[in-house]
């Protein structure tokens, strides 16, 4: 697990990116593994980020940037996976 210190900002986003990139910070605390929790948050989450113009590979860069693994950030793959096609992806 790898958490944004308080102090530290996103950088090159726009602030309703910086709050997206904060939720799924939060939620990165199981390394978005599938759950009953992850199930309900990630497809909105996604499709916030979407709208709000981030892709799954600025997500990725931006959490590995703090420290998040690559096991972990390619989570954030497999919920896009679902998110756009319905089936939990590899």
């Amino acid at each position: 697990m790898a958490r944004k210190p308080e102090n530290v900002s996103w950088f090159g986003v726009t602030p309703e990116q910086a709050k997206i990139l904060d939720e799924f910070d939060h939620y990165g605390n199981n390394g978005w593994d599938r759950n009953s929790q992850t199930e309900a948050l990630m497809p909105a989450l996604l499709r916030d980020a979407a709208d709000a113009g981030l892709t799954v590979a600025v997500i990725r860069e931006k959490m590995e940037s703090m420290g998040y693994d690559r096991r972990a950030t390619h989570q954030l793959v497999r919920w896009e996976r679902k998110r756009t096609t319905g089936k939990f992806g590899k």
